[in-house]
Parts: structure tokens; C-alpha cells; sequence
């Protein structure tokens, strides 16, 4: 029997092998220990910890042999027995590992770590309602209760019982309130059961108790991402990130949400850094592919779709964004083909329905077009871009009651970034006004203004104060437009108002069709001093026809690449006698007059003002202009005007006519074939030579 000198240098050598063990010093840890046994070699405890680093370092024969030698020192300790049986786990003997937790059950039946433990013995030898008894045992113990719901929970989880996983997850928290692990899986289980509030709780707890806990900021930021928070969410993967630098999924989330917001740069630097750390995650190219493709760089997006097919060829989303990226490098027919094997692998793919309706209008398959847009929207009714689609065919086909009211859905289509206005005040229907003031807003291009702003002198009439707030190179053209009170500009300081609409929103309120489309022309008319100004700056020249000239639009439209040209494709109009040419044109294509092939004269604005362009053109005998702002002003002026149109044009102009019922004095030019201005341009300058010839009266 040792004595107290043994004893003591027993405890002291233990002592001093626990605080090695906690800190990971293994090696120190199994010298103290040795020390302990050789102190009293009939003390189980050395033994029992010698086995236990033994076990930390994979020596499971030499780790069994001691523990077995301390449940020799020590029969009836439950926790040798015990550790015994998750030696014998981990050495994967799983017949062992049962009798020796059976044993420590015997000696304990308390031990909830003890009926863990048996529960995943047997869970590993696939006795699996023996597992969940034995894991039900655990639950009912502080000891066990905490892995036991993890375990049980996790179960149900994959059962998809997600309430009844949250209620076992629930027992176990009440035991270890402070428990990450736990909270995590109620977080989960609780957003599959759709319990989105309770599920934002619970992983804002497992954070609090481990701010450093990648997935749960991953999957908190999902959340966030899913309810539109987008600058919330990338802070959540942000963390996520700084947690675990090489953690793949949050990089690729974080450009999800970047590019959610539009922040497409950093979005692609996120996706290529995913691609670094997981180069076969489809996923993250796939989603690069996107960004490339609002970057405009197709070539590299279509690269990204072709890879993830490789690995992935019976993806219909693959070939749904292959077939964008074609379709944005003019490859129509490619990108039909594309969109059509989507819809064989997918036949209820609502997106890939619309894509190649969207295709098929290229391609002047105009059969095909309806039926495409309406399945697309019958399969996902709230998809904003089938249904804003959906609004231009039925608008093109001069459908307007069905085209306003699905053009409703523009504010949602995130390709148009219209930023709905954020009044408290509701938007006007069209009931009486009885002398409220209403506030009309002006939401898109310049063109739309001038058109819409033909609709003012009807809500006068129905009893409004109307403040019109338009574009600021618009102000003073419309500053006295009849039925107004007041007009101002975008960032100026709202004053009261009761009600507001849209521009554009006004057809739908007044249920527009072709037949009563408002049309009392000029409804916009320069000031006469102007005008005169005009007149004097630009002296009429005997005997010559006056033409104004707009080739090019805004280029940040998305479609302007169709609709506009260049001034030297106009070099027809050279061979016209009798005219003289004024250029009416905005912006960067201006410059384009230093190589002009033919004499003209720059009229343009030079303050960018369009009330001094309409002074101008009052002074004309024609306006010449592709689809543009110029277009709608000359039409709203009642101004002849000839308007230059893509094969597939906007809209507005309907499809196959030469004529405009919202401009009686516009004619219409098309493009017989896609892109073929050359055939367009000859129909112009053959229809302007007879024009100047017949021409007899010069116009005051």
C-alpha cells in the first residue's frame, strides 16, 4: 500500500498530465502520467488516462490494453468501462464496444453519455430502433440529453418531421442552454417548417454563444437573402468568410447577394475566388456565367455554361443560360436550339419558355411567340420578366387592355431597374379627384415622357391639381403644358399631394385601346420667341427642304444596339437634292459630324435643353429620326416626321404599319430583315427626293 510520499507525488504527477492534456501536450501529458503509475502502479487512474491519450493518438491496441488493465484496478467504475467502450468504437471492434457500455450502463444506469454512446454503437451496427431507445434514454438524463437531441433530431430532420425534430431539439437545449450545436439544427429545422422568425432567433443564439460558427452565419445570411436583405446578408457571408477563409459556399453565396445588388465586379471576383478553392462547382460557375453576362462579357459567360455541361449535360438551367449568352451575341438560331433542349429536359421550365419566346420574336416567328410567352406565365405567374414580356408582345399586337395591365409588372422586372417610388400616398385608379392634388412621375426615358405626357389634360378633367414632375432637360418644354399647375424635376423637393400615378400607368387607368388613344395633336408646343430665335440663328435657304437628322439613342438602353445607326450609314441621303440637313442629335454620336458624308449643320442644344430643340424643329419641313426622344417630340408636335424603325420595333409602334395612331403625322420606315438599314435607308432617300421635287410652298 503506498504510502503518503507516493500518494502525493501520484497526485501531483496527475495534476500536472490533465493540465498537458488540456493544453494538447500529448507527449508531456503521457510522461506525468507514467510518473502517476510508477508512483502506484495499483492506481487505476494513470492507466486509464495513459489510454485515453493513447486513443487521441490512434494507438487503439495499446489504448485497450490499458484501459482494460485500470477496469481490472477498478471493477466497479463505470467511466473505465465506459471509455473502454469508445476505445473499442473507435477501433471500430463494435461487438466489444457494446459489452463494455452495457457494462458501464449496469454499474450506472444514469450516465447519459453512457446511453449515447450505446446509442451509436448501435446505430453503427445498423440496429437502429435499438439506437433510438437508447437515445431516448439519454434524453431523459442532463448528462446525455444535449447529443441525444442532436441525434434524435437529426433523424427526424432527415425524415422530414421538422416539428417534431424542433420539439426533441427543444428537450435538449433546457439541459445545455448555451449549446451552438443545438441551436444551429433548431435554426434549421425550424426555416424548413417554414418558421422563418423562430429559425432567425436560433441562429442568432448559436452566434452569440460561438461568434466564430461559419455555417450558421452562412445559413443566417441565407435566410436574410431570401427575404431581399441583401446588404444584411452579405454581412452575414462576410463573416462567414472571416470565420473560414477557404469556406466555397459563402464565397459563392456572397456573390449571389453582390450581384443581387448589382455589384457585378466584386460578384465575379467572388465566384472566381469559390471557383479557386472548389474548381468543380458548378454552382459557382454557373453563377459567374450570370454576372458575365450582366458585365456584357458573353464570350467568357458562354465558356462558364459550356464547362458546367460537361459534368452536368441533362441541366436544363445550363442550357437556359447558354442560350442567353447566345442570345446576347445575336446567335439566334443557337440560342433557340439551346432554350428548345431546355424545354425537352424540363418541359414546365418557365423561364426557358419565355427565353425562347424572346428568341422566336427575334427570328420574326411571330406564330410561335404567344404561345411561349403564355405557358411561361401560366407556369410562374409571378415571374416578372415573363409577364413584362408578355405585356410588349400583346402591346406590339395592339392587345392593349391585356398589355397595360401586364405591363404593370415592370416595377418587379429587375432588368429594367425601375426603382418603384416609395409614397405613402396611394396611387391613383382613376377615380374623381374633386380638386386633390395628384403628382405625376415621370419613370423611364425621355420618349416616355413626351408621349404619356399627352394624358395630363385628362386627369385635369376629372377634377386633379396636377403637379407633373418630369426630366430636367424637359422642364421648361413642359413648364406650360395646359392642365398642369406646376411642373418639376426629379430631385427637387416633392410639395403636397394626395394621390400619384406613373406616366406610364395612365393608359391603364383610362382602359386605352387603339380607338381611344388621345390624340388631340400638338399637345406640346414650343414658345414663339423661341422659335423665332431659332429662325434667325438658322435662316431658311430658298428653295431647299429643311430636315432634321437623330440616328442614335441612348446607349444605355438595353435594346439601342437595334435601334440606332451611324450618321455614315445615312450617306444615301447625300444623293437627295433641294434638302438641307440639321442634326438634331444628343450626346457622344454627335461627333460623328466632323466625318458627316454629306453637309450638316449641327443644331443640336448645346445646353442639352429640349425646349430649345423643339424651337428648332418648329422651323423644319420634315424630322428624320430613328426610334428616340426626337421621334415623340416632333409626333407630339404634330410635326411630319419620319421614323426609322428596326425589323422588330418597339412597341409603341405597332407591328406592321406605316402609320402611328398615337402620331398622326409620323410615318413609319422598317427594316425588311433584321439589321438592313442599307434597304431601309434607299426607301428613305428615294421617298425624300420626291418629296424635295414636289415640294412648291416653303412652310412659314
Amino acid at each position: 500500500m503506498p504510502g503518503i510520499a507516493e500518494k502525493t507525488a501520484l497526485t501531483s504527477a496527475l495534476r500536472e498530465g490533465l493540465r498537458h492534456q488540456a493544453a494538447g501536450r500529448l507527449l508531456e501529458a503521457t510522461e506525468s502520467y507514467r510518473r502517476a503509475h510508477q508512483a502506484d502502479p495499483g492506481d487505476a487512474d494513470p492507466l486509464l488516462l495513459l489510454g485515453i491519450v493513447a486513443r487521441q493518438t490512434g494507438q487503439f491496441p495499446a489504448a485497450i490494453q490499458l484501459i482494460t488493465l485500470a477496469a481490472e484496478r477498478n471493477p466497479n467504475a463505470a467511466h473505465i468501462y465506459l471509455n473502454l467502450a469508445l476505445t473499442c468504437l473507435a477501433a471500430g471492434n463494435h461487438e466489444a464496444a457494446a459489452i463494455s457500455c452495457r457494462q458501464a450502463l449496469a454499474l450506472n444506469p444514469h450516465n447519459g453519455r453512457a446511453w449515447c454512446c450505446l446509442a451509436e454503437i448501435e446505430s453503427r451496427r445498423s440496429y437502429e430502433r435499438a439506437a433510438i431507445i437508447a437515445y431516448a434514454h439519454a434524453l431523459k438524463l442532463p448528462s446525455g440529453a444535449a447529443k441525444a437531441a442532436l441525434a434524435l433530431g437529426n433523424q427526424l430532420c432527415r425524415e422530414q418531421r421538422f416539428n417534431e425534430a424542433l420539439a426533441v431539439y427543444v428537450r435538449g437545449i433546457l439541459s445545455s442552454p448555451n449549446n451552438a450545436d443545438l441551436h444551429f439544427p433548431i435554426a434549421a429545422a425550424a426555416a424548413a417548417a417554414g418558421k422563418i422568425r423562430e429559425a432567425k432567433a436560433a441562429y442568432r443564439k448559436a452566434l452569440q454563444s460561438r461568434p466564430k460558427f461559419p455555417e450558421a452565419w452562412l445559413n443566417y445570411g441565407n435566410l436574410l437573402y431570401d427575404e431581399r436583405n441583401f446588404t444584411a446578408a452579405a454581412a452575414c457571408y462576410a463573416r462567414a468568410i472571416n470565420g473560414r477563409p477557404a469556406y466555397g459556399k459563402a464565397h459563392c453565396n456572397l456573390g449571389n447577394v453582390l450581384s443581387a445588388l448589382g455589384r457585378y465586379v466584386e460578384a465575379v471576383a467572388c465566384y472566381e475566388r469559390a471557383l479557386t478553392l472548389a474548381p468543380e462547382a458548378t454552382a459557382a460557375r454557373h453563377n459567374l456565367g450570370n454576372a458575365l453576362l450582366h458585365r456584357r462579357d458573353y464570350l467568357r459567360a458562354e465558356k462558364c455554361f459550356r464547362h458546367v455541361l460537361q459534368s452536368e449535360p441533362a441541366s436544363a438551367a445550363h442550357h437556359n443560360s447558354l442560350g442567353n449568352a447566345l442570345l446576347q451575341q445575336h446567335r439566334n438560331r443557337e440560342a433557340a436550339a439551346c432554350y428548345e433542349k431546355s424545354l425537352a429536359l424540363e418541359p414546365e421550365y418557365a423561364a426557358a419558355h419565355i427565353n425562347l419566346a424572346n428568341t422566336l420574336l427575334q427570328l420574326g416567328q411571330h406564330e410561335r411567340v404567344h404561345h411561349h410567352y403564355r405557358r411561361g406565365v401560366e407556369l410562374d405567374p409571378a415571374s416578372p420578366g415573363g409577364q413584362y414580356n408578355l405585356a410588349l408582345a400583346c402591346l406590339r399586337e395592339g392587345n392593349y387592355r391585356e398589355g397595360w395591365q401586364r405591363h404593370e409588372f415592370r416595377w418587379d422586372f429587375r432588368e429594367l431597374n425601375l426603382p418603384r417610388r416609395d409614397f405613402t400616398q396611394p396611387q391613383w385608379r382613376g377615380e374623381p379627384l374633386e380638386g386633390k392634388t395628384i403628382l405625376l412621375h415621370a419613370e423611364q426615358g425621355l420618349g416616355d415622357t413626351l408621349q404619356f405626357v399627352r394624358y395630363v389634360p385628362l386627369v385635369a378633367a376629372r377634377g386633379g391639381r396636377i403637379r407633373l414632375e418630369v426630366q430636367p432637360r424637359l422642364r421648361s418644354l413642359l413648364d406650360r403644358l395646359p392642365g398642369t399647375d406646376s411642373v418639376l424635376t426629379h430631385g427637387d423637393p416633392l410639395p403636397h399631394f394626395v394621390t400619384h400615378c406613373p406616366l406610364m400607368s395612365l393608359p391603364l387607368t383610362f382602359d386605352t385601346s387603339a380607338d381611344t388613344i388621345p390624340a388631340d395633336i400638338p399637345y406640346i408646343r414650343p414658345q414663339a420667341d423661341a422659335v423665332t430665335a431659332a429662325r434667325q440663328n438658322f435662316p431658311r435657304q430658298d428653295g431647299k427642304l429643311r430636315v432634321g437628322l437623330c440616328w442614335a439613342g441612348n446607349p444605355r438602353y438595353r435594346s439601342d444596339h437595334q435601334r440606332s445607326t451611324t450618321l455614315d450609314t445615312l450617306a444615301p441621303l447625300a444623293e437627295v437634292p433641294n434638302a438641307f440637313f440639321f442634326s438634331l442629335q444628343f450626346g457622344p454620336p454627335a461627333a460623328q459630324i466632323r466625318h458627316t458624308p454629306f453637309p450638316l449643320i449641327d443644331a443640336c442644344s448645346r445646353h442639352k435643353d429640349m425646349a430649345e430643340t423643339a424651337a428648332l424643329m418648329a422651323t423644319l419641313d420634315l424630322v428624320l429620326t430613328i426610334d428616340t426622344s426626337i421621334a415623340h417630340l416632333a409626333g407630339a408636335m404634330g410635326l411630319p416626321v419620319w421614323i426609322m424603325l428596326s425589323h422588330l420595333a418597339d412597341w409603341r409602334w405597332l407591328a406592321h404599319r406605316e402609320d402611328s395612331p398615337w402620331y398622326p403625322s409620323a410615318r413609319l420606315f422598317r427594316q425588311p430583315a433584321p439589321g438592313d438599314w442599307a434597304s431601309l435607308f434607299t426607301a428613305v432617300r428615294d421617298n425624300l427626293q420626291d418629296l424635295a421635287q414636289d415640294r412648291t410652298v416653303p412652310r412659314p
